[in-house]
């Protein structure tokens, strides 16, 4: 059974600030999608502090929690962000504990089609692609608030029959229209129309210069006595301290983008990939990229090697973008990306961007603060786990420092699909590209094992040996570790990890089986709460992840040639 090593490492490292989360379980797939003010707030309250399920919470996220093995989260900059983009992961990947928000329906709009004669503020929950088109929002709440604001301020069309009416309305009367229902024809109506939409509009981009006017409106009313329309507009400025006007998260409808953001420090950096579809994030990409001693580049040109390889790879996707927004690059070198990018694609091709202000401004920082703190947090686990594996080499008497581990693991069915899976870690954290999978012949785990080691070994000289191999077994897999390594002249340190064997089978059932971990000379069952025994179950884990989906994949090829 996988443990939940992973998990109790990220729940140390969780940021303070408003964003999603993503509960993903032991085959990672995503089983709940939420929404934080305080990520490391919201989801600490959900588990205990040995990692089983809050028994505060109701019993169907007990269960949820239950089969959580990992989470992911993405840092945004207010928790109006946050509620938008829950609503967009969500109906964009449906997870299976998310149940209030898989309708159709998505938050409302404000509108206005500027192309109208007298063009009219309204609240709408479609997006459309004609042209004069201006959308506001998407508001979680307060949109009719907003409006109601915009009318203490500006005497525009309120209600659509005004303008179909023949004769002065109540609002002209209160002096809330300039009366466009009886001089819908007088040209200078209209231009004066125009004019205050115009002032509208620049109202509705900003909030602050919103409240402004209301305040001004207010204190004019209380000067000469309107107590009631201060009052409405003291109101207003109450609720609009508690709204933003427009979301980093919900574009128009047929947007599409990819953010690019590279972050670096002390020769380590991470590249952020954010998906814009249909005016939504759909999704995030990362990976970390370490700059070696022998590199003699400065960052700054890493930094454009990394966009460009970035690029190259969009070109080779194919992608969907409309733009590419790069965040976070000196206009010299975006210069050159943009001369590249217009050299390297034909045909239809996104624009290169580097926006300085505005919604893309915003998602380039999105982007850009997410990155920093995948990178800090990175960091962070690395200083740990360095001085983890120092602690376990210390423990366990090994005479090399630790640099570079492989973990092996195998699968079977009955004797029958057998496969064995090696994974690598190194300072860096997991190695995917030095991950191998082996088809094996043998019918047994010793046989399999020394059948793997063996062909692992006989590939040292392009593969160079690690400095600890970690088994999934116990003394049988260290003797044949030890013999393979000797017979190889290889200078490599080897550990293994397993469940101690019990008669009772409902012992193990219950989970309460004890890890037992390995060297040469020791035998240790460390305490469940020991970091250095997380840290080796998370390397055994990813190993038997590796194992079982190679198997998996193998039989159901096999099932699907016999059918």
């Amino acid at each position: 059974m996988c443990s939940r090593a992973l998990l109790f490492q990220q729940l140390k490292e969780l940021p303070s600030q408003a964003g999603i989360y993503q509960y993903y379980d032991r085959d990672n797939k995503l089983l709940y999608v939420g929404k934080a003010k305080n990520l490391k707030k919201r989801i600490t309250s959900y588990f205990t502090r040995d990692l089983t399920p809050n028994p505060r919470n109701s019993p169907r996220i007990q269960k949820m929690i239950a089969q959580t093995y990992t989470l992911q989260t993405f840092v945004v900059e207010n928790e109006r962000d946050a509620l938008i983009l829950e609503n967009s992961l969500i109906k964009s990947q449906n997870p299976k504990y998310n149940i209030l928000l898989r309708d159709d329906k998505t938050y409302p709009y404000i509108c206005i089609d500027r192309e109208d004669k007298y063009p009219r503020f309204i609240i709408t929950r479609r997006i459309e692609g004609k042209k004069g088109l201006l959308y506001f929002g998407p508001y979680p709440r307060g949109a009719k608030e907003i409006l109601r604001s915009l009318y203490e301020i500006f005497p525009l069309v309120q209600q659509a029959n005004c303008l179909r009416g023949k004769k002065a309305c109540l609002y002209y009367q209160i002096e809330k229209c300039l009366g466009v229902c009886e001089f819908k024809k007088d040209e200078g109506i209209q231009l004066q129309y125009h004019a205050l939409v115009k002032e509208a509009i620049k109202l509705m981009q900003n909030k602050y210069q919103m409240q402004h006017e209301l305040q001004k409106r207010m204190l004019d009313f209380a000067n000469k006595e309107l107590f009631e329309q201060a009052q409405a507009c003291k109101d207003c400025i109450e609720i609009l301290n508690g709204l933003e006007h427009f979301s980093t998260f919900d574009l128009k409808k047929s947007y599409h983008a990819d953010v690019l953001s590279f972050v670096m420090r002390d020769k380590e950096g991470i590249l952020l990939k954010l998906f814009v579809r249909n005016g939504k994030v759909a999704s995030t990409y990362h990976i970390f990229v370490r700059y070696g001693n022998s590199h003699t580049e400065s960052d700054g040109e890493f930094e454009l090697e990394i966009y460009t390889q970035a690029l190259l790879k969009t070109m080779h996707d194919k992608t969907l973008a409309q733009e590419i927004i790069i965040a976070n690059i000196t206009e010299s070198h975006f210069a050159v990306l943009q001369q590249m990018f217009r050299e390297g694609l034909q045909g239809s091709l996104p624009k290169l961007v580097a926006p300085k202000r505005g919604i893309k401004s915003q998602l380039a920082r999105i982007a850009n603060l997410n990155a920093t703190h995948l990178l800090n947090e990175k960091k962070t686990f690395s200083l740990h786990e360095n001085a983890i594996i120092a602690s376990i080499a210390e423990l366990f008497l090994l005479e090399r420092e630790i640099s570079i581990i492989e973990i092996f693991d195998t699968s079977h069915h009955g004797g029958s699909f057998c496969v064995g899976a090696m994974v690598s870690y190194s300072n860096n954290g997991f190695c995917r590209e030095n991950y191998r999978h082996y088809n094996l012949s043998g019918k047994d785990e010793y046989s399999q094992m020394r059948e793997m080691l063996i062909r692992r070994a006989s590939n040292f000289d392009s593969l160079s040996p690690p400095d600890l191999w970690i088994l999934d077994g116990g003394k049988a897999q260290i003797a044949i570790a030890l013999e393979v390594l000797e017979s190889s002249n290889a200078n490599t340190e080897v550990l293994a990890i397993a469940k101690e064997k019990r008669d009772s089978k409902a012992y193990r059932a219950k989970g309460a089986a004890r890890d037992i971990v390995r060297s040469r000379d020791l035998e240790l069952r460390l305490d469940s709460k020991d970091s250095r025994l997380h840290f080796l179950q998370k390397l055994r884990d990813e190993a038997h992840r590796f194992a079982i989906t190679f198997h998996r994949n193998k039989k159901a090829t096999s099932f699907r040639l016999h059918d």
